[in-house]
């Protein structure tokens, strides 16, 4: 299983860089690292993000980095550029994207959705939480055209939609695991559920 962090996102609504936010004494993209490297041995991990200090921080951690300098494209620029890098290299057939500002997230959740995926005869699988869909999303190697031919605010959800016997759905209890951070209220509600 591969891994792709999808860190590039611009933080309009935020006010500035969320993923340098502080959570528990750490900024929020080291604080994600450790919930993905607790969860799994992946094979090939990749971060995808367009600031510096970040993927330096990730390429010391073993991650193979790539700089979207271009965001303002849309979020599929990223899942495409990962997508490229998988087809280049040889990569483990299956790729679990994840997101760098989903903090409440527990690792057990991304073992969870990577155990029953390998243990099932699908292909794309999707975290669910009461019928609401979020990331972590595993999508089998066969699914690298598709992605390539996303439009700019696509994301993985649209290939769930149009392959939907394809999807093992892995259900969660707490639906505060699937918010990212993309306000200060949801910084600060965050902060009071981890400390």
């Amino acid at each position: 299983m591969d891994l792709v962090i999808l860190a590039a996102g611009e933080g309009k609504r935020f006010g500035g860089d969320k993923l340098l936010a502080d959570i528990k004494g750490v900024k929020l993209y080291q604080y994600m690292e450790k919930i993905y490297k607790r969860a799994y041995d992946f094979d090939n991990k990749i971060i995808v993000s367009k600031d510096t200090e970040i993927l330096d921080y990730y390429k010391k951690n073993g991650f193979i980095t790539i700089y979207n300098g271009k965001p303002e494209l849309g979020k599929s620029r990223s899942i495409k550029l990962a997508v490229e890098k998988l087809k280049n290299i040889e990569n483990s057939g299956s790729v679990l994207f994840g997101v760098c500002d989903q903090p409440l997230l527990r690792s057990q959740t991304i073992t969870k959705i990577i155990d029953e995926f390998q243990q099932s005869n699908k292909t794309i699988s999707s975290v669910r939480c009461k019928n609401r869909l979020g990331n972590p999303c595993i999508f089998s190697s066969e699914y690298f055209d598709e992605l390539l031919l996303l439009g700019e605010e696509e994301g993985g959800k649209k290939l769930i939609k149009a392959h939907i016997c394809e999807v093992l759905f892995v259900d969660i209890e707490n639906e505060d695991e699937l918010l990212d951070i993309d306000t200060k209220e949801t910084y600060y509600y965050v902060l009071d559920k981890i400390h």
